[in-house]
Order: C-alpha cells, then structure tokens, then sequence
C-alpha cells in the first residue's frame, strides 16, 4: 500500500504551508513518475507545488518533511529544518531528512555563491536556507531544492515526523527511545506523548508530530498531533 505523511511548519504567515498541506499530496499521485521513480516524484511535485503557491501569490513560507512508503521502500523529501527520523527494528535510529540550516558550511557556501549572506546565523531572519514560499527572499539564496532519501521498508519499526519545536529540545535517540518505551501498541498516543514531552522541555514552538509505525506484516498505523 502506498502512503504518504508530512509536516508542513509555516512561518510569517501560514498561506503557504495549509496550501501545501491541501495541494501536494494530488502532485504526488498524479505524477508521471509516481510509483516507478518515488524520490524524483517526491521532488519535482514539492518544487511544483513551490511554483503554484508562487502563482497564487502567496505570502510566508514553509518547511517541508515528507515520508512516503511505496512498495519495498520508505521514502523522505525535505526542504528546511522539519525533520523525519527511524527508529530501525535493530534498535538503532537513521535520520531520513537532511536539515537545511543557517549554521550548516555547505547551506553556507550556496548562499554565498548565489550572492546572499546570512548574518547572524539568519537568512533573512530565517533559521533555515531551503523550504516553500519565501520568494522575497530567493535573491538572498533562499531555495526550493529538495533532498532525498529512502531505506528498505524492513528495516523501520517506526518513523517519526515533525517540526523543530520537537527536535529542539528532544535528540533523535532520546526521541526513539520515549517511542520504543511506549511500546509498539503506543504508537496511537506516541504522538501527542511527545509533544507533551516538549513542552515539558519548555518548548514553546509550534509543534506537529506524527508517528507511523510499521509492522512486520506490512500494515501501517499512523497518529498526528
């Protein structure tokens, strides 16, 4: 069964990530390269969806993680600093996305070769280099280039998706292990557990979270918050 999950943490406004939430699921199906090549369809479908929210003149921006299962295969597009993380049946844990920050050397020589600057550790006082909307910013190097990556469908137990209120306060390991404590018939609450967990950390962020467990057999169990 193919499926699809994603956070999209809007910031200024939030005409681009609901708009993203709305439209690109429909860019993915309706792709041609969808289910023969996921990874280009995952990508070419969020920079159209890029173009769209650009057409519709809208104002804002967004991240964007998005985990898709197809076939033997577990999927992740990202674009900013969201992020979608395994927890391995192993025990270990693999971070799918890849985090487009103002503090990482190569988002730092992008920018730098497209003409901008980032000062301060912002991008136009942003965080983050790479995402949806921004358009007022693209001349300072702000982009929709997604990255991609996938794992074998049997090596995840489970995957968790959010925005950086999650990860700002909680690692990937500590993340993985509240998840696996839980057990696997928690994954229903897992969700709103660790969205409660940061705060707890004094997180005071937006937050979405969702966790997709999936079973030897093959069936899939999701819950958001």
């Amino acid at each position: 069964m193919d499926a699809l999950w994603a956070v999209f943490d809007g910031h200024r406004r939030s005409d681009v990530s609901g708009y993203a939430a709305r439209v690109f699921p429909q860019l993915v199906w309706a792709h041609s390269e969808w289910p023969s090549r996921p990874g280009k369809a995952l990508s070419e479908a969020l920079i159209e969806c890029n173009e769209h929210a650009r057409e519709e003149n809208l104002v804002g921006g967004s991240t964007a993680v998005i985990v898709a299962a197809c076939s033997s295969t577990i999927w992740c597009c990202s674009a900013g600093d969201s992020r979608a993380v395994a927890g391995l049946r192993n025990g270990g844990v693999h971070r799918m996305s890849v985090e487009h920050t103002c503090d990482r050397p190569e988002e730092i020589e992008r920018v730098k070769a497209t003409g901008g600057c980032i000062s301060w550790g912002r991008l136009g006082g942003l965080p983050m280099t790479r995402g949806l909307g921004n358009f007022h910013l693209e001349a300072e190097g702000f982009a929709c280039l997604p990255q991609v990556g996938s794992v074998p469908r049997w090596e995840v137990d489970f995957v968790v998706v959010a925005s950086d209120g999650l990860w700002d306060v909680i690692s990937d390991d500590d993340c993985c292990a509240l998840v696996r404590s839980w057990g696997t018939n928690g994954f229903n609450n897992s969700a709103d557990a660790l969205t409660a967990r940061a705060r707890s950390l004094g997180s005071h962020d937006d937050i979405a979270v969702i966790v997709v467990g999936f079973p030897p057999e093959g069936a899939v169990g999701a819950a958001g918050a």
